[in-house]
């Protein structure tokens, strides 16, 4: 009888860990699927990893994607003079700030502007986070992107987790929440 009892604690205990389990994982994916439907996130169901550039900042130097595997990316493709685009700046910049010290970048590539207008843009609106130069379009060609803004959300492994097509206000508790989702992962 003895032995009954103790197959049957165990079993008991095994079951609890399976069933606890279950209810952290569900609420897990329960809480990654309210952000991505918060922003109106496209998920990548896919691995796909992100395709590697090297595009000149501001100051003239060379910046690879690859320069940051390790780190989570916020890749946005913008312009000047796109409405959009200005509405959301303010709150990628408190992104930023954010999350700065936290292995995560924001990588903000300019579309077939010249430095000098990107630059004061810059000054005025504050921002801190790096600026890219796409002068001839080539990468937001590998991108897709066909509308700005265009945000893609890649892995500390350099895959596309998900993409965003319009601005969004990414100083939001949802916006945090995937940011740390991602550096978690």
């Amino acid at each position: 009888m003895k032995k009954i009892g103790k197959y049957f604690h165990l079993i008991s205990i095994v079951l609890s860990i399976f069933i606890l389990n279950s209810y952290i994982f569900e609420d897990r994916a329960r809480g990654e699927t309210n952000f991505l439907e918060s922003l109106s996130l496209i998920r990548f169901d896919e691995k796909i990893m992100a395709q590697n550039f090297a595009l000149k900042d501001l100051n003239g130097n060379v910046v690879h994607l690859e320069d940051y595997r390790g780190k989570v990316i916020f890749l946005n493709f913008w312009t000047t003079w796109c409405p959009p685009c200005r509405i959301e700046m303010p709150s990628m910049e408190k992104l930023y700030i954010k999350f700065k010290n936290n292995d995560f970048i924001i990588l903000a590539v300019d579309m077939q502007e010249d430095s000098e207008t990107v630059r004061k843009f810059k000054a005025k609106f504050k921002l801190s986070f790096p600026i890219l130069l796409d002068e001839e379009g080539v990468v937001a060609s590998y991108y897709g992107v066909t509308g700005i803004p265009a945000t893609y959300f890649i892995d500390r492994a350099g895959y596309l987790y998900a993409a965003a097509m319009g601005a969004r206000d990414w100083a939001s508790e949802d916006a945090f929440q995937l940011i740390k989702h991602l550096l978690d992962k």
